[in-house]
């Protein structure tokens, strides 16, 4: 069976997480996706991991699928086989910093003329517009200029989250710009540039708490509690942590019942979120009573049977070993030299028409310029050219 993007090829001169990211989801949508990398050292996230000095696990799991070339942009040789490369590409991705490609002379700008067909996908930390356009943009960084800092904690603390949320969520939107352009190219026969900011990719998960602010709260970090609805929180169970939210009044009453406080139900301090959100402390004590007796599996079964949403709280590790993401193919196994078995992230879309590839089929993640000679032969490039590039440092 094909796959939507059967036939379509994308140079990538993404590094990190949101641009590699959005070619790892192409890769799995079919695209040819041909990973750019400096020679020697690669792209930043090949580092070696500091404890052991092995490849980097974060560049394992977001480069499966991909082939790698490496190519000395700093040299005018290199320019020129990366524009000789383009002459067959369809997409063009990048997530570097202001001005780099311009500098390379692979701006937007500088090449469109000359390669009309082609999507330029650039995923930035800010528009280039704005007053910040040259600050150096990270995950982190983002995370406090968008006010996902500020909302997120206890009231006496601000935190980070170490979910990397924003890059993620830029390279999902950097998929959603290059797919529609693709779609209207089949319409107009021209490439666009698409353009997506990590700043403004921040902005939509704010809605709830920018929707405070609008209609003239002032918004107080709450830790795990919720400004809309109570009870709630994270609460203790015998080997565990559940998380509870209770979000209607009639789930409110069930969960009294369920507590052994079921004349709560009829509380007038307990008739609205609103009214309960003030005595909050005292409901959590009520519902911690009850969970502190059950294990965490048993008040989960009970909140399933009772409909009140809720979720274990999971260690990471144990995330990590759950069977069911192996099953959905989200976690993928694989082999890379020198390093064994290794664990690489598989494809989170579904569709009925064009499955996800077979975890038994999927590409490892490319050794550096494991691909330059077959890459640049299919360009016409002989053997001995090829060696004087690599003896030149250009690959």
């Amino acid at each position: 069976m094909t796959r939507p993007l059967d036939g379509i090829r994308v140079i990538d001169f993404s590094q990190i997480y949101a641009g590699p990211y959005a070619t790892l989801l192409l890769a799995y949508l079919g695209a040819d996706v041909i990973k750019i990398e400096p020679p020697g050292r690669g792209e930043n996230l090949r580092r070696p991991d500091p404890q052991t000095g092995a490849t980097n696990y974060g560049f394992l799991m977001l480069n499966a699928e991909k082939r790698s070339v490496t190519l000395n942009l700093k040299h005018p040789r290199g320019r020129e086989l990366a524009l000789k490369l383009l002459e067959g590409a369809d997409i063009l991705i990048e997530n570097f910093g202001a001005g780099a490609m311009e500098s390379y002379g692979l701006g937007y700008e500088q090449i469109a003329e000359r390669f009309p067909r082609l999507i330029y996908a650039s995923g930035k930390g800010y528009s280039s517009e704005s007053r910040w356009a040259r600050l150096g943009a990270f995950d982190n960084s983002v995370q406090a200029a968008s006010g996902f800092i500020d909302i997120t904690g206890f009231a006496e603390q601000r935190v980070k989250t170490s979910a990397t949320t924003i890059d993620m969520g830029t390279g999902s939107h950097l998929v959603t710009g290059i797919l529609a352009a693709l779609l209207q190219r089949g319409k107009t026969g021209r490439g666009q540039k698409v353009d997506i900011a990590m700043l403004d990719v921040a902005v939509p998960p704010l809605t709830s708490a920018l929707a405070n602010i609008f209609a003239g709260r002032k918004f107080r970090r709450l830790g795990n509690r919720h400004w809309g609805t109570c009870p709630t929180d994270i609460y203790p169970s015998r080997d565990g942590d559940v998380l509870i939210f209770c979000n209607s009044d009639a789930k409110f009453k069930t969960l009294a019942r369920l507590c052994g406080r079921p004349e709560l139900a009829d509380d007038p301090r307990c008739a609205t979120p609103g009214s309960r959100i003030r005595i909050a402390d005292e409901l959590d004590q009520v519902i911690t009573a009850w969970t502190r007796t059950l294990t965490r599996d048993e008040i989960i079964s009970a909140l399933i049977e009772a409909d009140i949403p809720c979720a274990p709280v999971r260690a990471i590790e144990e995330v990590a070993a759950d069977p069911e993401l192996r099953r959905r193919g989200l976690l993928i196994d694989s082999e890379y030299p020198n390093q064994g078995t290794i664990t690489v992230l598989g494809m989170p879309i579904r569709m009925s028409q064009a499955p996800a590839p077979d975890p038994r089929d999927v590409r490892r993640p490319p050794q550096l310029g494991e691909h330059t000679t077959e890459v640049l032969a299919a360009l016409g490039l002989d053997a001995s050219e090829i060696t004087r590039l690599h003896d030149d440092g250009v690959i």
